[in-house]
């Protein structure tokens, strides 16, 4: 019996039957739904067409490739028509503007029939605030009871009653002197506070950016103008530890913008404020504070360094206002010590956020990757830090920014790559700048200073933080030094000095050295830029160098034939320097002074008093070149340029 059971089981034919049945009950399944549906009406115990689909597929065995795509398309169908799609005019009209006007024509409403109420005595201020709070709750409820048929038609209608309470707030504080304006302030920031709780539970990024950036603005709506920056300074701490706290570790990018404008907004109201009132000094600490104790303890990922850099340039800015307008009592000195703790406690939050990542540029502000974020942290905002350093202190920054310097060092030494990098560029600067302070009064001590600082920050970058910085900084600083080292012979007595024989040249000599040690260093170096840089710049310096210790020496005889010799022999050296390296470069530079050598020796030798030396002149360069073009002719390893026989 068990066998024929289990031959009947697995006849084709009476499994095919089998399925056909089953696509038949759920066709007539399918059928049934959508009349259901069709008549406005779904049973309760119906599955979606969805779950239908479903069914309908797993049954069907006849078909596989068939039946997975007729079960795909319907749940394609599905999400589709759940994605939003665009608004048209006519539903942005429909489902903004005639709210908007709604709201308008009612608010009108009411104002007139205030106005007309007030005009007859039959509303007293009392009534008239009373009226007003009673008309915001009335709002309110009907908004928390429509939130759940449309969410954003409630959250209109919250927002509506948190603007009646905030002029409610207004009317009974400042304006109409009912209660103590700290009272109404308290009243309108309770509010705004309860509606941006309420959000956080409901998850609803909008209706907390209502309650927050109302809380941000109830000061300014109830003040009477006897504030003061302590009090100011408390309240927005309260609001924004709040806030920060908050919103934490969410994806709310509006609402990080939010945040941002609030704690920008305190800032500002803080620096227009009376500097009798510190108010400056608030300005600077409030965003600190904010990041230490409501953004860094709650936010991570890739929230937590965007808020955090938002806040160091809001501080940043305030220590560059609190710089140029020192507090009285405080002094430069007093007021360098502020931004130099402002400037210490951003680079202790860049440690502990190290290793997050990068996120945006700002606060829910411009995509970025980690350079440009990392720049603008370990760059950007100590470099504001430097130069509020350098306003406030002047020509006397020099100790500042040397133990500056070293902090930076420091720092560097534990970032990661990007902010080490970024960090090694602003310890540069800071060195660089004490070094040009200290010794600014002498310049030939100050270029040779220069020069071997950035040479020692290369070798300090070897030894503790390896980073490409160093290299590039220093071919900035010893191009500029060399420069400057160029430019001191312009300025010493012409026709009175034996070359190689003066405190320029000693500086210049200096420079000279460290282009040495930077190329020594650079040796080891896998950029071939850094490399080539190096050599080129030794070279290029070494060239200038002895043609401005020619171009004036003991007299202008003697300085013309010296300087046609200098570009003879030169042009001689590249050529045979470029034939030994096997170098076309090298090679096509010594041609060029070559022919510069020509042009001197034809164009000075007209100047040149005596006979004598015009002809002497020729012959030299014409020995010079006639050994060139000979050296040209001999064959060579590879294949030479090719010249006229």
């Amino acid at each position: 019996m068990l066998e024929a059971s289990m031959s009947e089981d697995g006849n084709p034919r009476s499994l095919e039957g089998r399925v056909a049945a089953l696509e038949w009950e759920v066709r007539q399944l399918r059928g049934e739904l959508i009349r259901t549906q069709g008549a406005g009406s779904r049973p309760s115990g119906a599955p979606p067409p969805l779950a239908a689909a479903a069914v309908e597929a797993r049954f069907d065995t006849s078909a596989p490739a068939r039946s997975t795509a007729s079960s795909s398309r319907p749940a394609v169908e599905a999400r589709s028509a759940s994605r939003a799609s665009p608004l048209d005019l006519e539903t942005l009209v429909g489902r903004y503007g005639m709210l908007g006007l709604a709201t308008l024509l009612a608010l009108a409403a009411i104002g007139t029939f205030v106005s007309w109420a007030v005009a007859r005595g039959l509303l007293g201020p009392t009534t008239r605030v009373a009226v007003g709070l009673v008309a915001a709750a009335a709002i309110a409820a009907a908004g928390l009871k429509l939130r759940s048929r449309s969410r954003s038609f409630g959250d209109s209608l919250l927002a509506l009653a948190l603007a009646a309470v905030h002029v409610c707030a207004w009317a009974a504080g400042p304006s109409l002197g009912l209660v103590p304006a700290p009272l109404a302030l308290a009243f309108s920031a309770l509010s705004s506070v309860a509606l941006g709780a309420f959000a956080l539970l409901e998850a609803d990024e909008p209706l907390w950016c209502v309650g927050f950036g109302g809380a941000c603005v109830a000061p300014f709506v109830t003040s009477t103008g006897q504030g003061t920056a302590p009090m100011l300074a408390a309240y927005a701490t309260a609001v924004l530890v709040a806030g920060g706290s908050g919103l934490a570790s969410r994806r709310w990018f509006v609402a990080g913008r939010i945040f941002a404008a609030g704690t920008t907004l305190f800032v500002v109201a803080l620096l227009a404020m009376p500097a009798a009132q510190n108010a400056p000094l608030f300005a600077v600490g409030l965003p600190l504070v904010v990041a230490g104790f409501a953004v860094l303890p709650f936010a991570r990922g890739e929230v937590l360094r965007p808020r955090l850099r938002t806040m160091g340039l809001l501080a940043a800015v305030a220590s560059v206002r609190l710089a140029i307008a020192p507090l009285q009592w405080m002094g430069a000195s007093g007021a360098a010590i502020a931004v130099g703790i402002a400037g210490c406690a951003w680079l202790v939050l860049l440690e502990l956020s190290d290793g997050e990542p990068a996120g945006r540029l700002l606060d829910g502000l411009g995509e970025s990757e980690e350079g440009p974020a990392a720049w603008i942290d370990g760059a950007v905002l100590p470099g504001l830090f430097l130069a509020a350093l350098g306003i406030v202190l002047g020509r006397d920054a020099a100790p500042a920014f040397g133990v500056a310097a070293i902090v930076l060092l420091a720092s560097a030494a534990r970032r990661s790559e990007a902010v080490r990098d970024a960090l090694a560029a602003s310890t540069w600067a800071a060195a660089m700048t004490a070094t040009w302070l200290t010794t600014r009064t002498v310049p030939t001590l100050a270029v040779s200073s220069l020069a071997w600082a950035s040479i020692v920050l290369v070798w300090l970058g070897l030894l503790w933080v390896p980073s490409a910085t160093w290299m590039w900084t220093s071919r900035l600083s010893l191009t500029a030094v060399g420069l400057w080292a160029l430019a001191l012979f312009a300025v010493r007595p012409q026709y009175e000095l034996i070359p190689l024989a003066s405190v320029e040249s000693a500086s210049a000599f200096a420079v000279a050295l460290a282009w040495a040690a930077a190329a020594h260093a650079a040796r080891k170096d896998d950029d071939e830029f850094s490399r080539f840089s190096a050599r080129a710049g030794l070279g290029a310096f070494l060239f200038l160098w002895g043609h401005h210790e020619l171009v004036h020496a003991i007299s202008p005889n003697a300085s013309s034939l010296l300087l046609i010799g200098y570009y003879a022999v030169t042009s001689v050296g590249f050529v045979g320097w470029g034939r030994a390296r096997h170098s076309a470069r090298l090679r096509r530079i010594g041609l060029g002074l070559g022919l510069i050598a020509a042009f001197l020796a034809l164009r000075g030798a007209w100047q040149l008093p005596s006979a004598g030396t015009r002809i002497a002149a020729y012959l030299l360069v014409s020995v010079f070149l006639l050994g060139i073009a000979w050296w040209y002719r001999q064959p060579d390893e590879e294949a030479m340029p090719q010249t006229v026989h």
